[in-house]
């Protein structure tokens, strides 16, 4: 606890000199869109960058910039530059992979400094009406227009507490500077949302809006030769191989579709090596009955097509879930993509 103080004090005495302009922050000459939290993972980021991105797509030039965690490349990359055949998570991350791959007409780079990633990517898309950037809520050296800010149903910030003692990043009063809120994975079976003492534990002002989104599960996808040749039943034998921070979720909602279930866990970003999959063909697939199919996520799956591992995984029957956000109530779906349009647009008249 002492430790997270301290932490939480040098995080809130940052973000104060920057307000203070003590340290410079860049601010670009477009709206910069920023999808964050100050919690340290598992709060859905990449679904809902996707679901703004895609959103925002409909009405204006959209770019993405994200950091690429867990890469092994260095300073700016950007991934309309890079043939296809060159692309990996090793280059530009799991997350920034999944969202070129959705989006692969869309500019996407990934940076460091975020301040050059911007400058960098309006000289490659000058045209770019706004900028989706993931997971700088903390990057105070860029100066968003818009920040919206993540935090998970069954961990809020509000019953969390600064690092190492919890998972934050910040105090919760850093939630200040944001000006929206999603609370996010909502079970489908929780008790009805409500919404006036969610404010008032998230601690937010009146001109900070609040929505609650939930997943929304597609039906697993087939990904390599052998699983396409399958039929998922509810009596299959799934291996659920999972390195994302908060798997619980998904793990509830499998169980809700098939009887057996076995769970192969790793930390988030796990860098899935040789051995991993050795030993998950060793442990689930050697028998010659009963046999098992292979489950994963979209985010797992972009780090498991490296080249060392793409022909040891093309042996398995593998399946990814894709995830899409949906909202709790229906009417605030519209109403945060007018928040979007709104924002673009007013934005783009002030310049």
């Amino acid at each position: 606890m002492p430790a997270g103080w301290l932490f939480g004090n040098i995080a809130r005495l940052r973000r104060w000199a920057y307000h203070k302009g003590i340290i410079r922050s860049y601010k670009a000459e477009i709206p910069v869109i920023c999808v964050g939290n100050i919690a340290i993972g598992g709060t859905g980021k990449t679904p809902h960058a996707s679901f703004i991105t895609r959103c925002l797509s409909r009405f204006a030039h959209v770019a993405m910039l994200s950091r690429g965690y867990g890469r092994k490349s260095k300073g700016f990359v950007l991934a309309n530059a890079t043939p296809s055949a060159e692309l990996s998570a090793n280059l530009i991350g799991d997350e920034p992979l999944l969202l070129h791959q959705r989006f692969p007409a869309l500019p996407l780079a990934v940076a460091e400094n975020r301040e050059e990633g911007i400058r960098r990517l309006l000289t490659f898309a000058p045209d770019t009406d706004v900028i989706v950037m993931d997971d700088a809520y903390q990057h105070l050296s860029v100066t968003p227009s818009l920040r919206i800010i993540l935090t998970e149903y069954n961990r809020p910030y509000f019953r969390d507490y600064p690092m190492p003692a919890g998972r934050l990043r910040e105090f919760p009063d850093a939630v200040r500077d944001a000006d929206c809120v999603l609370v996010t994975k909502v079970p489908d079976d929780s008790a009805p949302v409500d919404r006036e003492f969610w404010r008032y534990q998230l601690g937010l002002a009146p001109h900070q809006p609040l929505f609650f989104t939930r997943y929304t599960y597609a039906s697993p996808e087939p990904v390599t030769e052998q699983a396409s040749r399958i039929m998922l039943t509810p009596d299959a034998n799934i291996v659920l191989l999972t390195g994302i921070a908060n798997p619980s979720p998904l793990y509830e909602h499998l169980r809700q579709r098939f009887h057996s279930i076995k769970h192969v866990r790793f930390p988030d970003h796990h860098n899935y090596s040789e051995s991993d999959i050795q030993h998950i063909r060793e442990s689930y697939f050697s028998k010659n009955v009963d046999q098992p199919f292979l489950l994963t996520t979209e985010k797992d799956w972009m780090r498991l097509q490296t080249e060392r591992l793409k022909k040891s995984v093309s042996l398995l029957p593998v399946f990814i879930l894709p995830i899409e956000v949906g909202f709790v109530f229906e009417d605030d779906r519209q109403e945060f993509i007018n928040i979007l349009k709104h924002h673009v647009r007013r934005t783009e008249e002030k310049n």
